[in-house]
C-alpha cells in the first residue's frame, strides 16, 4: 500500500510541474520574471584554436572587445572609436606569470585559512562533531 501512495504522490507532483510549465510558457513576457542581472544579455564568446574574442562595455558608453590568446598567454583590449570609425588597441598584457601567483591582495591569507581549518578539525576531534546547519546530529544512545 505504501508504494501505491508514493506512486500517486509522484504523479501528482509531475502534474503540478506540468501545470506550472504551461503557465510559464503561456506568458508572453517571460523575460520580465528574471532579475535584471540575469535578464541582461551577455555578449557571446567566439573563438577557437586558442584565440578568443569577447565584446565588452569598457565604460558607460565606450565599447570594444577583449582578445585572448591562450597559447601565448596574452590578453588585449580594443576600444571602438565611433567618431573615427576605428578600433584602437588600448591595453595588452602577458598573463603567463599572473597565473603563477598563489596569493596577492587577498584576505585572509591561505595560511590563515589553513590555521582555521586545523583549529576546526581539532575541535571536532576533541568535542565530537558539531551539528551542521539543517542536519542535526543524532543521539546514538536513544536508538536501541
Amino acid at each position: 500500500m505504501g508504494s501505491r501512495t508514493t506512486t500517486v504522490a509522484l504523479y501528482g507532483i509531475v502534474g503540478l510541474l506540468l501545470a506550472n510549465l504551461v503557465v510559464v510558457l503561456s506568458r508572453g513576457d517571460s523575460g520580465s520574471m528574471l532579475p535584471a542581472a540575469i535578464a541582461q544579455r551577455q555578449g557571446p564568446i567566439a573563438g577557437g584554436a586558442g584565440l578568443f574574442v569577447m565584446p565588452a562595455q569598457l565604460s558607460g558608453n565606450q565599447w570594444g572587445c577583449y582578445l585572448m590568446d591562450v597559447d601565448r598567454g596574452t590578453l588585449c583590449v580594443y576600444q571602438f572609436l565611433p567618431g573615427a570609425s576605428q578600433l584602437k588597441l588600448v591595453a595588452a598584457r602577458n598573463f603567463a606569470n599572473d597565473t603563477r601567483l598563489l596569493n596577492m591582495n587577498t584576505a585572509p591569507s591561505p595560511q590563515e585559512i589553513g590555521d582555521l581549518v586545523n583549529k576546526q578539525n581539532q575541535a571536532v576531534r576533541g568535542a565530537g562533531a558539531p551539528a551542521a546547519a539543517g542536519n542535526p546530529s543524532r543521539d546514538n544512545t536513544s536508538e536501541k
